[in-house]
């Protein structure tokens, strides 16, 4: 089975090498012949705790931010098809609403922290995944048959944001059922890369990414089983938080899993343009299992230890990475130990095998969604009938459907081999990292791809999805671009509720190489 799988990923990349041309023409995006429209209004390069701050303190309406950041919207969705539905009147009466309640304070300090602490997001913008439920609006999920379909209530991480003051302006793209590494379906399309338009916003959180990146959104909401935060955000140039297993409630996210260990794989977390906003928003989005992660506690970042990887390819994964993601690994390490920071390559015993440890222990999942009508579909009918344009799904779709449902990937034999070695390669994670330490490594082989090219890179999405499998934090970090003006960047993982360090060593590179810088 190991060497079946080495194989298939040998035979797609060396299709993607040979296919890049045709790739290309099937995107059907030509280059960008004007730059992309720049940012006029400085409120849209505002983080949003300071935006919070100054709506409080009534430097600046909540009205006049949402109507700025819709007018972003409408400026770059054209050029990006990032937006499902959007909700931009209500949204403006919600601003109205907060500014009233501010007024209200007036002159009361008392008052106005109060205000803070209850909902220290108030009438700050938010954009949120369309599969992660938002009252009135479309929970579609990209289906044909499910394009109808609204939300008849928020889910809890939204629900929590929006308990906290922030309105939110719409839901944005995504794969069909979230199950694909590129945010395209046959109801909303295919979302763009803001800095590229021949190339991928990635998946599944892609709508969010792109908005984000084209700074039309200040913070998010996205899902993650397998990279679907980190990957849309290392591709589009901002930062992206999977949390702790379990940490943030995945109750109102479509599709659907009753496996109740669903929540120790699936994590819905925070996106967003700026570093310092994380911790706020995770903090929200936690609700009761934020005292956890202990966010509220200062990290002193010259006393975290950072590990980073002796060897950087995985034994299974045929993509190799390129070099200016293991430039950015590099920059990083060599920052924190040009600040004295302890420092460390690390051989975690199976760290190699991620790809099977990861796939046996997703396999452990049941009563899996199943995203065809009939019970017992054939597969190879539904693939005849994408070849002619005659099914409603996606082939990434049945792709990945056939991965998961077959359970394909790990042999029944090894399959317990497999569970054990996870066991013990989160241990080591979890021993080594302890409280003081986080781990910095490449989150995907490559910068953004070109449209539909992620079928032959499909094992370098095991550089996320093992700390899925392992329940680990992760938080994706922008270090920059390459000569191409592709976003790089690296994800910086942490012990088990160990968040905060993620976090902490996310703002101190953002002020180290820049962040998220808008496209051009």
């Amino acid at each position: 089975m190991e060497l079946l799988l080495k194989v298939v990923a040998l035979i797609l990349r060396v299709l993607n090498v040979l296919l890049e041309p045709i790739l290309a023409w099937l995107g059907g995006e030509q280059p960008r012949s004007e730059p992309f429209p720049p940012i006029r209004d400085e409120l849209l390069r505002v983080p949003a705790t300071e935006l919070a701050e100054m709506i409080r303190r009534r430097t600046v309406s909540s009205v006049d931010v949402v109507r700025t950041y819709v007018l972003r919207i409408r400026e770059v969705n054209p050029l990006i098809n990032a937006v499902v539905e959007e909700r931009f009147e209500a949204a403006i009466a919600e601003a109205v609403a907060a500014d009233e309640r501010v007024a209200a304070c007036l002159g009361d300090e008392s008052q106005l922290a109060e205000l803070a602490r209850q909902v220290p997001l108030l009438g700050v913008p938010l954009t949120v995944k369309e599969s992660c439920s938002l009252k009135g609006m479309s929970l579609g999920g990209g289906v044909v048959r499910r394009q109808n379909l609204t939300a008849s209530e928020d889910g809890e991480a939204v629900g929590r944001l929006r308990a906290a003051g922030a309105i939110p302006l719409l839901v944005s793209n995504t794969p069909e059922y979230c199950m694909a590494f590129e945010s395209y379906n046959y109801v909303t399309g295919k979302t763009l890369n803001p800095y590229d338009p021949q190339r991928t916003a990635a998946g599944s959180s892609g709508g969010e990414g792109a908005l984000l990146g084209a700074g039309a959104s200040l913070c998010g909401i996205g899902s993650d089983l397998g990279g679907s935060i980190r990957i849309p955000a290392l591709f589009c140039g901002v930062f992206g938080h999977k949390p702790s297993a379990g940490i943030v409630s995945i109750k109102g996210h479509l599709p659907v899993c009753e496996d109740a260990h669903f929540d120790q794989f699936l994590s819905l977390g925070p996106m967003c343009r700026y570093a310092k906003d994380l911790p706020l928003l995770l903090e929200v989005m936690s609700g009761p299992n934020a005292s956890k992660l202990r966010l509220a506690e200062p990290v002193d970042v010259s006393k975290v230890k950072i590990y980073y990887p002796q060897r950087l390819n995985l034994t299974v994964n045929a993509v190799p990475i390129s070099p200016e993601i293991r430039e950015s690994q590099r920059t990083a390490v060599k920052h924190f130990q040009d600040k004295g920071n302890y420092s460390e390559p690390l051989n975690f015993r199976y760290f190699c095998d991620s790809m099977q440890i990861a796939s046996a222990l997703l396999q452990t999942l049941n009563k899996l969604p199943n995203v065809f009508e009939s019970k017992n579909p054939s597969l190879l009918w539904e693939l005849a009938k994408v070849v002619s344009r005659q099914s409603e799904h996606t082939f990434a779709t049945i792709f990945m459907y056939l991965l998961s449902a077959t359970k394909a990937t790990v042999s029944t034999e090894q399959h317990k081999k497999y569970l054990k070695m996870g066991e013990e390669l989160k241990q080591d994670f979890t021993n080594k990292l302890g409280t003081d330490g986080v781990f910095l490594m490449p989150s995907f082989p490559k910068p953004a791809l070109r449209h539909y090219e992620s079928f032959g890179h499909v094992t370098g999405f095991m550089y996320t999805m093992i700390f899925n499998a392992l329940g680990l934090p992760s938080t994706q970090v922008p270090l920059g671009f390459n000569r191409h003006g592709l976003p790089v960047g690296i994800q910086v993982v942490g012990g088990p509720n160990q968040d905060r360090l993620c976090l902490a060593v996310a703002q101190e590179l953002e002020k180290a190489f820049g962040g998220w810088q808008a496209p051009k």
